[in-house]
């Protein structure tokens, strides 16, 4: 199956959506974490497992050598296109997020906690994102892949944003991150790949 070259744009309607989504979700983040049994994520079966996998940015680092190799000749460029898109959107999408959870410093959920915010960007280890959650380090990776593999191969688009959702669900699921910092995951991963087009086309 050959890639689609070049890839048309996002539309913007896709970044509108994404951005009334978080506004209409905000409210009931706490509420719903709240609802989700804290065991839900504790007994991780296989799918689980799958789908978590897609937010290690070292699985799509081993997608980009194997199709690299698979496809490497001398009449090809070094670094085709799709290949540089799949391996630069969730490595940038991913980096971004864990850039921004210093600074929007958001705690981990916790249940029955519903002023989840800190509105002091900057205190002492503001470096230090470890126990923040907005955005979704895993969720960009994932929906960066998604929307690389998608925007070069239309046609897998259903399934493979139906795998970077689960991958989502799971970090819900989890108590890792509450609904709307998986959804700023996604807008950020599309901002990226947006970018990242455009500088392929020029």
């Amino acid at each position: 199956m050959n890639s689609l070259e070049p890839v048309p744009p996002i539309p913007r309607w896709s970044f509108l959506t994404v951005l009334v989504m978080i506004a209409m979700l905000t409210p009931f983040d706490s509420g719903i974490i709240s609802a989700i049994p804290e065991n839900s994520g504790q007994q991780r079966g296989d799918l689980m497992s799958l789908l978590r996998i897609l937010g290690y940015l070292p699985t799509w680092v081993g997608v980009s050598l194997i199709l690299l190799v698979a496809q490497s000749n001398a009449g090809r460029p070094r670094l085709p296109s799709h290949i540089r898109s799949l391996l630069l959107t969730p490595m940038i999408s991913g980096a971004l997020s864990e850039a921004l959870k210093p600074i929007f410093r958001r705690p981990d959920p916790v249940s029955g906690v519903t002023d989840t915010w800190q509105r002091v960007p900057f205190g002492p280890e503001w470096w230090d994102g470890t126990d923040f959650c907005f955005p979704s380090g895993h969720s960009a990776v994932a929906f960066g892949a998604a929307i690389a593999i998608s925007r070069h191969w239309p046609t897998t688009t259903p399934w493979i944003f139906l795998a970077a959702t689960g991958c989502a669900a799971t970090r819900i699921l989890e108590h890792g991150h509450y609904p709307t910092d998986v959804l700023a995951s996604l807008l950020i991963a599309l901002w990226v790949s947006q970018k990242l087009e455009t500088v392929n086309r020029d």
